[in-house]
Formats: C-alpha cells, sequence, structure tokens
C-alpha cells in the first residue's frame, strides 16, 4: 500500500536523518477495497482533559486505547487543549484532529498515522479506488438525482461522483473509507419502492343529509404520482354552429384525483388533488338556436400526513349553483 510505503521512507528518515521519499502512486482499481479498521486493545469510552503538544496528546490516547502512533516528518506540532469526557475512540481522534489539524489513518490493526490535515497530504496518503454501484431499485431519474445528491453531500468535494443513466450506475472514485461509506448510502437509500392502496370516499351532502357515497381507488408507490379520472365526455360546439358542418371538442366531466405520496418511516405524506365538474342544468345560448352546456367546477389541493389504515378528512367542496357540497377523505394501506 502506498501509505505502508509511505511509513516505511518516513522511518528510515528518522533513523538515518535524511529526506523522506514516498512511493509512487499505485493504480487504482476497479475492485471495492475494504478500509483497513483499527482494532485497539480497548474500546472503552475516552476522558481526557488536558492541554499539552498535540504528538503528547495523540500519544496519550493511544497508551490509554492501547495502540501506537507514529506522525508524518512534515507534522507540525502545536500546543492545544482538548476537554473530552466519555467519548468513543473514533471521536476522541476526530475532536483532536480538529483542534490540532491533523488527520490519522490506520497503519495497520493496532497503530495509526498522523499528518496535517491539508490537500497534499490528503493525495500522498489517501489510496484512490473506483467504484461502480448499480441501482437496482431506482426507476427514475428523478430518484437517481436523490441518491446523487445525497453522496454529494455526505462525502468530500475531492471524491468523483458520475452518474451513467444509461446503466442505471454512478462511478465513484475516492478513498476506500469513502468507497465504504458510499456502499452504506446507497444501500439505505436505494431501496425497493412499497405500494400502497389509496381510498378516496366522496360523500355528498345536502345540508345535514347525506345524499350518497362513492369509493375512489388507486395503486401508487411512493414518490411517483398517480392520476384518477372517472366521468364523462361532454361534446360542446366550436364552430360553425347549426350547420351540417359544425365540429365539436369534447370536455371531461367528473371525479378527477392526482396523488402524490411520499413514504416517511411507517407513514407518508400525501399530496393531493381533487377536481369535480358537472354539467349545469341551464345552458348558455351562442346564437342560432344552438345551446352550450354550463360547466360548473369545483377543486381542493393541499398535503395530509397519513398512517395506515387512519382515515383523513381532506376537505369540503360545495357543489356551485345547489346547496350541496362534497366531504372528501382517504386512507393509505400498504400493500404486502
Amino acid at each position: 500500500m502506498k501509505l505502508t510505503r509511505g511509513i516505511i521512507a518516513a522511518t528510515l528518515a528518522v533513523a538515518f536523518c535524511v529526506p523522506a521519499a514516498w512511493a509512487q502512486p499505485a493504480p487504482t482499481t476497479t475492485a471495492p477495497v475494504a478500509p483497513l479498521q483499527l482494532k485497539p486493545a480497548s474500546n472503552a469510552p475516552i476522558t481526557l482533559h488536558m492541554a499539552d503538544d498535540s504528538k503528547v496528546i495523540y500519544q496519550a490516547i493511544g497508551k490509554v486505547a492501547g495502540f501506537d502512533v507514529l506522525f508524518d516528518p512534515d507534522y507540525v506540532s502545536k500546543h492545544v487543549a482538548v476537554d473530552i469526557t466519555n467519548v468513543s475512540l473514533t471521536d476522541a481522534l476526530r475532536m483532536v484532529g480538529d483542534i490540532s489539524g491533523t488527520f490519522y489513518k490506520p497503519l495497520t490493526a493496532n497503530s495509526i498515522f498522523v499528518a496535517q490535515n491539508n490537500t497534499t497530504k490528503h493525495h500522498e496518503l489517501d489510496d484512490t479506488v473506483v467504484h461502480t454501484f448499480y441501482l437496482t431499485n431506482v426507476s427514475q431519474q428523478a430518484d437517481a438525482n436523490e441518491i446523487l445528491t445525497a453522496l454529494r453531500n455526505a462525502l468530500s468535494p475531492d471524491d468523483k461522483i458520475l452518474p451513467v443513466p444509461n446503466q442505471n450506475a454512478i462511478v465513484m472514485t475516492a478513498t476506500a473509507e469513502h468507497i465504504a461509506l458510499a456502499q452504506k448510502l446507497i444501500h439505505d437509500l436505494d431501496r425497493p419502492k412499497k405500494n400502497y392502496r389509496l381510498t378516496y370516499t366522496v360523500t355528498e351532502m345536502d345540508g345535514g343529509k347525506q345524499i350518497g357515497t362513492q369509493h375512489y381507488a388507486m395503486i401508487m408507490a411512493s414518490g411517483q404520482t398517480t392520476s384518477l379520472k372517472l366521468g364523462n365526455r361532454v361534446p360542446v360546439v366550436t364552430g360553425p354552429a347549426g350547420s351540417q358542418n359544425a365540429q365539436y371538442t369534447y370536455i371531461d366531466i367528473g371525479m378527477n384525483f392526482d396523488a402524490t405520496l411520499t413514504e416517511m418511516g411507517e407513514n407518508a405524506m400525501l399530496k393531493s388533488s381533487v377536481d369535480q365538474s358537472s354539467v349545469a342544468p341551464e345552458k348558455t345560448d351562442v346564437g342560432g338556436g344552438v345551446q352550450q352546456p354550463v360547466v360548473r367546477q369545483a377543486s381542493l389541493r393541499g398535503e395530509s400526513f397519513l398512517a395506515p389504515g387512519k382515515s383523513v378528512m381532506l376537505g369540503s367542496v360545495d357543489i356551485p349553483g345547489s346547496t350541496s357540497h362534497l366531504q372528501i377523505e382517504v386512507v393509505m394501506e400498504p400493500l404486502p
């Protein structure tokens, strides 16, 4: 490994007082590489309250946890104050690194190598890996873009993350540690979408009297918009009215539902649009003895939080030109 060769060179430099020479960068590989894990003698929580040279503090943590600490020849030590109580070894090392402007890498299972936290040292010490992740459950580009955004927000700006849409894949060039983190993120995000049955219940009321009830059901997946339309098509003359060559267009009359369901754990957020249209008893005289239908419309839009099996009242819509109104409820049921 590049890091191991670098440590050998660093050790020789300390022993013989000559400059250390780092090995040439290792070639990248398409095979996934598991990052080396530090396995200290003790995983007990770390408590440390001291102000001293940063090297001394690193060595104090190493002594407590039972691992060796080696330092880069270019390491610039400085006086820092550390006040940590009952934290994990990883957090303790991260906190010291943040305070002292350094970072560490496991050298072996029981030793670490510490260097200045800058781009040059990362390029020298980080082993670059090229890996391709194939998305197995993403069917829409919007879903793939969400995964890309999550990776770019969680990982380093130096990591190269490139989508390959025609292969439904993501190619990433980064350190082994970041490849492993990306693999976990993709595993958590690239999940099979659950299917749900969404049932709207539309009850027509006149005052306090129930006139009729209708149920409308649709099967849908999380993150996708589903539409349901039921009704009739009403002809409308567009011209020339009253002649054998009259032309018509058609208007859809009935109930229209547009719904987008977004998973939130066991629950979901519903973005819903319900449109109701009907033909009024009266007509409009457009001349030449031709009368056009009058279409009445009512609409209800909004967002609602749904729990499985629990009915939610979306609202009430007045039917224009009448004393009636529609009460609209919805219930969500996860499908096996």
